[in-house]
């Protein structure tokens, strides 16, 4: 073969190899045959017509399994075809169809390797995509209040789409059973929504407060359902713009519609198939979560239904005594704890005063307190010793079968003239804590026997006599082992801790041990916290009842006037004032025809002691520190809060209400 030729096949193998497309390997491969053989006329191409009739040299493109590619055609030659031309051809033919191969291949795996990048790709979003559901999952569903859940499950989902802002409209029912409607927002401030009314059942809306299904439109305004409904007919003036929507139904188990998840943006075209898939799934999640939160609201509600029921609703009022007690559960306060305490009046015209502890909790510790509450009270009417009380207890926890154990520190009260008559048992429980006027304090009582073990526990018996401001307190092991075992408070830990506050009365000791308790624990007690205490009052300077008329501040300022010497001026002073506010705002307040109002004034060593008692409705507690007032009214508390070292209001019966004074002893 002559070099011009082979560098003509050289040339046409060269430029095969860096064709493009098959196209221009046809094209590349005939003009090379055209040159090489010398015919005018020549085509190659996949299919099998378009050659003229006429003489011809005609080559197969074979591929290497053996089917066929194409031709390479020849024709209008001087001269006839040589075998010559038919192996050149033959030989361009199959370059051509090696080089048409090569390239398929290379179409194919540049195919495959696109589609494995993109599926590469989308199995990345959707491990990403599964990743944010499952942490938003997680989030929501260690979440247990509503408003919390609903805010994160609106938060996460407009940050996982396109979504400029996002709404919650779900439901809540309240503790009286009525249904109401609440919304949380994200990606814009309250303000944009807060002169709208709640959506309603429009065509837009129904789908989703109906749970037909979802909602996802690319264009808000070019649905045909929108703009039909008033008062609106579209969006109120002022609306954000919102050209795509998603709205998604949060549907529980139940098939009741919770609420709905809102999102929007103001332009068209935002929100894809995946993004309904991902607020899809949160809001699945969020249904199961707000069942949850649902749960845990009425096993709270019903464990603090309970709980009150297996306390007293208040303590009783006893003339010659001051009683103060605290009850804080422990954890989120959705178990009944088996702390208790109880003071009632018995058979022979004593008190009884008792603390106790039932061992666990829940609906069985419950039915242990109440069974020791009742048992307690059935045998008041006899007026027995305490040991004695205890031992009927121990008695009927063992007849009943009851589950557990029971510390209980019981003590029967008899007030005399010089003071109160103190008989005191305690059964496996901490010692009670006496403070004495002078200072002192210290733990009295013997070591018993828990109730509710064998049958004839040990249950000593002290006697004690309480004068004027001496202070007996009891407690649970929740104030001395809030802390354990870090920390464990020993009886005269306590009786420190009690001395610090028994000059200020009752209510002080009890707070101050509940306080240092939580304080010990770093906010979390590990077990409930129960404390009462009690003391011997001082008697009454004043005790005064009075017409619910305008003319008692008058008569008020008439029955403070003996003491105001002992107290001196600026104490004095303050007793006033805020005697003459309590009993004003008695007079507006009381609503009852021919009401009375009633004063009472203790002096302490270090306190003054004032009630203001009405026969009016009352009021409940304001958020303190009580704010400095707008109007003309609301003054009266606010100086009771600004003035009194403490304050309460309590209704036994009648509205109370009471504050302490720190005396000055300038």
């Amino acid at each position: 073969m002559p070099d011009p030729l082979l560098r003509s096949l050289a040339d046409a193998a060269r430029a095969v190899t860096a064709a493009e497309t098959d196209r221009d390997v046809l094209n590349i491969i005939a003009a090379a045959a055209r040159d090489v053989i010398g015919a005018r006329g020549g085509v190659a191409r996949r299919g099998s017509n378009g050659a003229p009739p006429g003489p011809r040299l005609v080559a197969p493109l074979m591929a290497r399994d053996g089917s066929s590619l194409g031709l390479l055609e020849l024709w209008d030659k001087d001269g006839e075809f040589t075998r010559n031309d038919e192996a050149i051809v033959i030989q361009l033919a199959q370059m051509a169809a090696n080089a048409i191969e090569t390239l398929e291949l290379l179409t194919r795996e540049r195919a495959a390797r696109v589609q494995a990048e993109e599926t590469g790709r989308r199995l990345l979003r959707e491990k990403q995509r599964a990743e944010a559901l499952h942490r938003v999952g997680q989030a929501i569903a260690g979440r247990l209040e509503l408003h919390e859940i609903v805010q994160l499950a609106t938060d996460a989902a407009r940050e996982l789409t396109p979504a400029q802002f996002g709404a919650f409209f779900y439901n809540v029912i309240s503790d009286a059973g009525e249904a109401y409607m609440l919304y949380t927002l994200s990606g814009v401030d309250r303000s944009a929504f807060e002169r709208f009314p709640m959506p309603r059942n429009t065509d837009i809306f129904s789908p989703t407060f109906t749970g037909e299904g979802i909602v996802r439109l690319d264009d808000v305004l070019e649905d045909s359902r929108y703009g039909h409904s008033a008062p609106y007919h579209g969006m109120p003036e002022g609306h954000l713009p919102v050209r795509s929507y998603l709205a998604v139904p949060v549907i529980t188990s139940d098939g009741e519609v919770a609420g709905g998840l809102f999102f929007g943006h103001p332009e068209p075209g935002m929100f894809s198939a995946e993004d309904e898939h991902m607020v899809a799934g949160i809001a699945a999640q969020s249904a199961i979560a707000i069942e949850n939160a649902r749960l845990y609201q009425e096993r709270t509600r019903t464990a603090q239904t309970l709980q009150r029921a297996l306390l007293p609703p208040h303590l009783p009022e006893i003339d010659g005594l001051e009683l103060a007690a605290t009850y804080r559960a422990a954890g989120e306060g959705n178990e009944v704890g088996g702390d208790f305490y109880d003071v009632f009046l018995q058979g022979d015209g004593s008190y009884a005063v008792v603390v106790g502890d039932v061992c666990g909790k829940g609906p069985q510790a419950a039915a242990v307190t109440a069974l020791a509450r009742y048992t307690l009270r059935a045998h008041a009417i006899a007026g027995l010793r305490p040991s004695y009380q205890l031992a009927r207890l121990n008695d009927a926890m063992l007849r009943q079968q009851a589950p557990g154990f029971v510390t209980a520190a019981l003590a029967r009260v008899e007030l005399t003239e010089a003071g109160a008559q103190i008989e005191l048992t305690t059964a496996g429980h901490p010692h009670p804590i006496l403070a004495r006027a002078d200072g002192s304090a210290e733990p009295i009582g013997d070591v018993g026997t828990p109730l509710g073990i064998i049958e004839r526990p040990e249950l000593p018996e002290i006697t004690a006599t309480l004068g004027p401001g001496d202070l007996l307190v009891f407690y649970t092991d929740g104030v001395s082992e809030a802390d354990a075992p870090r920390r464990i408070l020993s009886e005269h830990d306590l009786a420190a801790l009690v001395a610090e506050k028994a000059a200020e009365g009752p209510r002080a000791v009890v707070e101050h041990l509940e306080r240092t308790a939580v304080e010990n624990a770093d906010g979390h007690p590990r077990d409930d916290i129960a404390c009462l205490a009690l003391r011997v009052a001082p008697p009454k300077r004043v005790s005064e009842r009075f017409a619910a008329t305008p003319e008692a501040a008058h008569d008020l300022a008439d029955a403070l006037a003996p003491i105001q010497p002992e107290l001196g001026e600026r104490t004095a002073m303050d007793l006033r004032l805020l005697a003459t506010e309590l009993v004003a705002n008695a007079v507006r307040h009381t609503g009852v025809e021919a009401g009375t109002v009633e004063v009472e004034v203790r002096i302490a060593p270090r306190t003054v002691h004032l009630s203001v008692i009405d026969d009016g409705p009352g009021f409940d507690v304001p958020e303190r520190p009580i704010v400095t007032p707008d109007g003309p009214g609301g003054w009266g508390l606010y100086l009771v809060d600004q003035c009194a070292a403490r304050w309460g209001i309590e209704r036994a019966g009648r509205h109370r209400v009471w504050l302490e004074l720190a005396r000055d002893h300038d």
